[in-house]
């Protein structure tokens, strides 16, 4: 019944529409399907209630009020998109939605030459190393996110964390304490993607950065990142060490009249 909508559709939405937790909201009721909004909960930010549409944006209004009708804890609703503006940008601005984060998906610079700096990987880090880039890491996550406040814990963050490719040069270690951390992920054969990069000092993550590029661009065809405004470190290394992405991805929010919260 969706195809039609979603043949057209960039692959971001139609992972949302394929994501098997996603409720699925089509409008109008009672006859052919001309709107259609794939709606969810992120587990890491769950008091946001996200959502995405395809169709006829003339039925955004309603869905709004449906939105509202299906939020229980969630405090705000939560919208992305790759356009700057569109037909469902306009609507959402005039219910007051704002942008509030841009995320961009850029391949790094190629490295070229790499200074004297001990990096290692997280096999190399002994235990009361990989406790404190947990506690950095984990941090910075909740401070880049105070426009969406997580509601997962240590814990939970960690387990992510250990996820990450574990031989990869990752950690500037000085005097026996990390400075500065990358997690790289080889989402698919032939690349790899940094996430949740931080450290001190900018300076540090510069210099872990450079060594760790040096190394993997010599052994994968795409060495990217995922780098959100929000984050002043990521933010700053997209700025110095990546190619400009032409199209990032702006994340648009509403929050809901509080005194209906309970």
């Amino acid at each position: 019944m969706l195809q039609p909508f979603l043949a057209s559709a960039d692959t971001f939405t139609q992972q949302h529409f394929a994501n098997r937790h996603a409720i699925l909201l089509k409008y109008p009721q009672s006859s052919a399907v001309t709107f259609a909004a794939a709606v969810w909960e992120n587990s890491f930010h769950a008091n946001a209630l996200y959502f995405d549409v395809v169709g006829d944006v003339a039925w955004l209004p309603q869905l709004l009020e449906d939105l509202r009708q299906l939020a229980d804890h969630h405090d705000r609703l939560q919208y992305s998109s790759y356009a700057a503006q569109s037909a469902v940008i306009t609507q959402l601005q005039a219910k007051h939605f704002r942008a509030f984060r841009r995320t961009a998906m850029s391949d790094y610079r190629k490295v070229v030459a790499t200074p004297e700096a001990d990096v290692r990987s997280r096999s190399q880090l002994t235990s009361a190393q990989w406790h404190d880039v947990v506690q950095m890491s984990f941090a910075n996550y909740v401070a880049a996110h105070a426009d969406n406040p997580v509601t997962f814990n240590h814990a939970t963050f960690e387990q992510q964390l250990a996820e990450a490719e574990d031989t990869q040069p990752s950690f500037l270690v000085e005097n026996q304490q990390v400075q500065a951390y990358v997690f790289w992920f080889e989402d698919e054969p032939g690349a790899l993607t940094s996430a949740w990069l931080g450290g001190q000092q900018f300076a540090d993550i510069r210099r872990l950065l450079q060594t760790a590029l040096f190394q993997v661009q010599a052994r994968y065809s795409v060495v990217n990142g995922e780098f959100d405004d929000t984050d002043i470190h990521a933010w700053t290394v997209y700025q110095q060490l990546a190619l400009p992405d032409p199209n990032p991805l702006i994340s648009w929010q509403l929050l809901l009249d509080a005194t209906r919260m309970p």
